[in-house]
């Protein structure tokens, strides 16, 4: 005969019953999100069995991306039947050590859809436990990294493309320079001839036409050159500690002669070190210099002021000098190869310097631009990437 519960049972009785209702209640909302969690995610689940390698659960996305109407054609089967050949190799050596060694991390690895399509993906997965501790699921979670693998393809493509015509342009500059370089260097020697030669038996005119064919081919001859050493800019880069300082002294050395004749002053604050380029930056400031003091005002000194202040990303310099400045419709193509500055004096050069600034400039991930009131002189800015 059953014995009839005390009232402290039953009301013992009926807090466990609440309590019981509640943590049914809390597992009921617990696996609700965790299957809109699961079912609804934006990347593709696989509940795996690692014991069989069979799939026990997976969610929508899944089914949409191997092309099937719903579950029933994956439920059930192995999991290496979802991957290609290679990749299901690949996956049933990972479920063998996911028993031993526990969760899977960013293993690339290739779907193959039902009509024979491959997605290309990142699997992770997270081992789920009995109380034994014995794992008894693995969820498998797919990221589709299609889009991002060909993206990369088309870039290394990209850049095997134009590798291979600045391999081209280097070569047919090369080939050019040197090819050109000796035909110029007879019509000088000819112009130079006919000048000498015969210069009693030339009319007036006759010595202004062989004067124009002399310095026409000297000017081709130094464009062909600076066309050179811009295609060899950048080529053999190694990124050191520059000391900017230093560089900048070393290419006022190279323009001593010209700063002497010049009576050029050149002012600078004390320059930063920085991971570059050594040569390239020296030949940056020798350019921009050299620009500076061409550019000089007649019958006044230079005075060419260089400083650098410290940005968050980047080093920001300047090259300010007062000498003739430059029109603003000009600025526009200033670093244009062959470029030059239209000025009512004659001006030596090739029209090459700003172009190489520019490349150097681009090589250290920066940029270069100018600021000029006409008649007052300019300011040339560029940024190098810390």
């Amino acid at each position: 005969m059953s014995k009839e519960s005390s009232p402290q049972e039953s009301g013992y009785i009926g807090k466990l019953e609440k309590e019981i209702a509640s943590l049914q209640e809390k597992l009921r909302i617990s696996e609700t999100n965790f299957g809109f969690l699961y079912d609804d995610n934006p990347v593709m689940h696989a509940t795996i069995n690692p014991l069989t390698g069979y799939i026990v659960n997976c969610n929508s996305m899944l089914v949409s991306n191997l092309g099937h109407k719903n579950k029933k054609a994956i439920l059930g089967t192995h999991v290496s039947k979802i991957f290609t050949e290679k990749s299901s190799v690949k996956i049933v050596t990972l479920l063998d050590a996911f028993l031993n060694k526990g969760p899977i991390s960013s293993e690339e690895v290739t779907l193959k859809t039902k009509k024979g399509k491959r997605i290309q993906a990142i699997l992770n997965s997270r081992a789920i436990y009995n109380k034994a501790g014995i794992v008894v699921k693995s969820i498998f979670t797919l990221v589709d990294i299609s889009e991002i693998k060909k993206a990369q393809r088309k870039a290394k493509n990209k850049k095997e493309d134009l590798e291979r015509v600045n391999k081209d342009l280097e070569q047919f500059v090369s080939i050019c320079s040197h090819d050109l370089q000796e035909p110029l260097a007879t019509i000088r020697f000819s112009s130079d001839f006919l000048m000498q030669k015969f210069t009693d038996e030339l009319s007036p005119k006759g010595k202004e036409y062989i004067g124009y064919i002399h310095e026409a081919s000297g000017r081709m001859a130094e464009q062909i050159k600076g066309l050179l050493e811009h295609s060899r800019i950048g080529r053999d880069l190694k990124i050191t500690k520059v000391d900017v300082q230093e560089q900048l002294e070393v290419a006022k050395y190279d323009l001593k002669k010209r700063i002497q004749e010049t009576n050029a002053t050149i002012i600078s604050e004390k320059l930063p070190k920085i991971k570059g380029y050594k040569v390239e930056l020296r030949l940056l400031f020798q350019n921009l210099l050299s620009n500076a003091l061409k550019y000089a005002k007649k019958q006044v000194a230079p005075i060419i002021t260089i400083a650098a202040k410290e940005e968050e990303d980047f080093w920001v310099f300047s090259v300010a000098d007062n000498g003739i400045g430059i029109k603003q419709e000009d600025i526009e193509d200033l670093f244009t190869i062959f470029s030059r500055v239209p000025t009512q004096q004659k001006q030596e050069g090739s029209g090459v310097g700003l172009a190489h600034a520019e490349k150097i400039v681009k090589l250290h991930e920066g940029v270069i631009w100018v600021e000029s009131q006409f008649g007052e002189g300019s300011t040339f800015y560029f940024k190098i990437k810390k």
